[in-house]
């Protein structure tokens, strides 16, 4: 059995706050929830190595947009891949 990490929300904004600051990034423009959503939905529609690795691309997308890079397009942006995720999970469902 494994034994994870279960951080309090303050911790996991204190980690946010910390790996920004080291990265050069404003941790303001991520939203925690936002991001742990994407990372759940594709984990259960699609499978869980995928949750990293789609997580990794909405920050790329997210990095592309430069000075448009704002918490409402991270959204629209992770709404994009619950979506698809959804999609993926109903495709497989009719063997496609």
């Amino acid at each position: 059995m494994s034994d994870q990490k279960r951080l309090p929300p303050e911790a996991l904004d204190a980690w946010l706050a910390a790996a920004a600051a080291e990265l050069g990034l404003d941790p303001a423009t991520v939203s925690i929830g936002t991001v742990l959503d994407v990372a759940r939905d594709v984990a259960h529609d699609v499978a869980r190595p995928a949750a990293p690795l789609s997580t990794f691309l909405l920050g790329v997308a997210f990095g592309r947009l430069g000075g448009d890079a704002d918490p409402e397009r991270l959204d629209e942006l992770a709404a994009l891949l619950v979506d698809r995720a959804d999609a993926w999970k109903q495709a497989q469902e009719l063997g496609g």
